[in-house]
This record gives C-alpha cells, structure tokens and sequence, in this order.
C-alpha cells in the first residue's frame, strides 16, 4: 500500500455521509480522500415531496456536500463519473480526468430511464426540483392555472400528488391546479397494503385529481403550450393528455457506467454487494444505497435502507483502510460489519394534510401522530449534516405537524 493511500468516496449520496462526515479521521491520519459527484447539494428525498408541497424552503431539504469535504480536508471534485475501471483501479470524469484509488466507495443512487425529452425526472432526486418553479409561479397569478401528469404512481409519485393536490388546495387554488396520476398498474401504490391504496386513491380524487390507472405512457412530446402526453390502456385504446410539466417518476435504473465497468450489476444496472456492502469480486470497492443491491436481501430502493447502511458503510471504509495499511492486504468479509436490514421495510408518506401515511409489511396507518413521527426523524436526521440550518430547532419544530394543505 502506498505511504498516502487514496479513498475516492464516489457519489455523496445518503449512505456516504457518515463516511464523509467523519473523514478528517482519515485525512488526520494522512489518508487522501476525494470525493466525486456532480452535484455541490444533496437533497434529501424524505423531505421532497413536502418541499413541492411548500411545508419546507429549498435550504431546509439540502445538504451541502463542498462544505462537509471543506471541513474534513476532503478534496471536492465537483464533476460527473464516467467510467470505473475496477482491476486498475481508477475512475474518470467527465472532464477525461483519470483518478486511482486504493479504496473505493460507491453511492451515487439511481437514474430513471428513458426520461424524454419534456418531462421533470425524479430521479436524480437534485432533478425534481424544476418543479418547484411553475408550481410558485402559478400560486403567485391568480389568473393562472397548471396540468401536470405524473407518470408513476409509485410511493413517489404518490406522495408527490399528494402534495401538490394538498398545496393548492391549502391556498384556495384547488380548481387551477389538473393534476393526472398515470400509473401501469391496476391501483396506485402497487404492492402497499390494499386499505394504503384506497386511502390515498379517496385523497386525491376528492381533491381533483384524476387516475389513470392500468395506462402506459406511449409518447411526450414538447409543444409551443405545454407537452402532450399520448397514452394507452390494454384495450388498445389510446387518449392525449395535455400538460405543462410532466414528472417521470417510474421506476429507478444503476447509471450505465457501472454497468460498463465489468463489475457483476442485476438485471436494472445496480451493482451486487455483499452483506457487508462490498462487491463480491473486488474487495477494495464498497457500494451502498440506491445503487447497491444485495442479491439475498429484497430491498426496496427507498432512503431508509441508505440510511442505516451509511454507518456501516463507514465502519468497513475505515477497517479496510487500516488493514491495508498494517497488513497489505484487505480484510476477511468476517471481520467486516454485515448489513442488517430492517426486517420490513417502514415507511411514512407525507399526505399533503396533517396525517403521516405509515406502513410496514402488510400493515398501515394514517394519523397525526405519524405526521409528527416523521418530521422528527427527518429533522433529526437531516440536523446532523445541516446544522446552519436545523441546528438551532428545538423539539417543538422538529415535532411540527405542518402540512401542504395548512
């Protein structure tokens, strides 16, 4: 190993800010490490929809990843990654620079595909906020109105509608704001609990909102007015649906250059890791959140299982790291921290009211209460990266049950 061994962090996702975080332990020690990534912030996906939904200001739902690297002595280079080249161990920028490391941690989440040309992506979750200004922009004109179509009606784009339906309702705008819900599937919410799925499908049509369900989504295609959105059902019948923003919010593929890297990746592009978060053919590369997948272990691609991965995510970075150093050799995945995911996966949706929509496994719940539960981790959490902004907050604000349509 070298005098200065180099950990490249690449992608400063959920799971990597513990190791960000706590990186001046590293360069302390006389580790360089340099993270890579895109983008300066990092917004946190639990806290976006309510941002659409005006409960939160753009400053509260970012982290600032320069600032965490600037006072961890982290080199910050602020580009995308296009290639990795795991058996000589190197990645590339976009700008054709090419950087070695002598350990790797990857999380640099997801992508939609396909995205077309005209529509909002959700994901990367940076992209979902060019939402926000035609929404402000029609709540400031009370001449004005807004069709959005959301395609995907997953628990993001769910939650998204839910929202957005909340905050225009909440202003008095309830009737300028056509919203459609476009989803494959037969019912919203595909695989939550049935009475999850009837709950948040009386929401939204009681506020407006149309859903077309067992519908796919054929062609968008940008106009001088707005985009048009074509659209067909299994019985060949086929409609066009007028909008001003589309949000593509469909499922979430691995970014290609992972695939391309010749490192073992599932059938949607995410790389295969082990329980302890490190992929199986080269244990000096480590992979976490959205895209890592543990091929005995079905987790959904939600933030919660980036989060409770991070600290383990660091934990094995730093073991690695020090056996390399006094060893030369990396460690035996027994001596590494093993992954242990929740046994079902929890989950709170905000409503766009003043009620946490909860679920776990087969079970779910819709209360105030739960609204508050969720803040709290969410402020809490976020409070830990963001202290400029949460960390004067007392419990009443972390505990707050402000909603979109207040």
């Amino acid at each position: 190993m070298p005098s200065t061994p180099h950990l490249v962090l690449l992608g400063g996702g959920h799971a990597m800010l513990p190791s960000l975080r706590r990186a001046h332990e590293w360069t302390g020690a006389g580790v360089e490490v340099t993270l890579i990534d895109p983008q300066r912030w990092l917004y946190y996906s639990g806290m976006v929809p309510e941002y659409l939904g005006g409960v939160y200001e753009k400053e509260d739902i970012r982290i600032d990843l320069a600032r965490l690297a600037d006072a961890a002595g982290v080199t910050f280079v602020q580009e995308a990654a296009t290639a990795l080249a795991p058996d000589a161990r190197t990645v590339t920028t976009e700008s054709g620079t090419e950087m070695s490391f002598d350990v790797l941690g990857i999380d640099v989440g997801g992508v939609n595909p396909a995205v077309p040309h005209g529509a909002v992506a959700s994901k990367p979750i940076s992209r979902i906020g060019d939402l926000e200004p035609p929404v402000r922009r029609t709540l400031s004109n009370p001449a004005a109105s807004l069709r959005l179509v959301v395609v995907g009606g997953g628990a993001a784009g769910t939650e998204v509608a839910l929202n957005l339906t909340g905050r225009f309702r909440g202003a008095g705008r309830g009737a300028d704001l056509t919203l459609t819900v476009v989803e494959q599937a037969e019912q919203i919410l595909p695989g939550f609990p049935a009475g999850m799925r009837t709950y948040a499908t009386e929401r939204l049509r009681d506020r407006g909102a149309t859903l077309r369900t067992g519908t796919s989504v054929d062609a968008v295609t940008p106009e001088s007015d707005g985009v048009s959105v074509r659209v067909s059902t299994g019985r060949d019948a086929t409609d066009t649906l007028g909008a001003d923003v589309v949000l593509w919010a469909t499922g979430t593929v691995g970014p290609p250059f992972l695939q391309e890297s010749g490192l073992s990746t599932d059938d949607r592009g995410f790389l295969h890791a082990t329980r302890q978060l490190r992929t199986p053919s080269h244990p000096r590369i480590f992979a976490a959140g959205d895209c890592a997948t543990i091929p005995d272990a079905d987790l959904a691609k939600v933030g919660v299982h980036a989060v409770k991965q991070g600290p383990d995510l660091r934990t094995n970075l730093d073991h690695t790291l020090r056996t390399l150093r006094d060893h030369g050799s990396t460690p035996a995945a027994s001596a590494l921290t093993a992954f242990r995911p929740y046994p079902v996966t929890p989950l709170i949706l905000s409503t766009g009211e003043h009620t946490g929509l909860w679920t776990a496994g087969s079970l779910w719940a819709a209360t105030t209460p739960l609204l508050r539960l969720k803040h709290w981790i969410d402020r809490r959490w976020i409070r830990t990266y963001a202290p400029e902004r949460w960390g004067d907050a007392g419990w009443r604000r972390l505990m707050g049950a402000e909603a979109a349509g207040a």
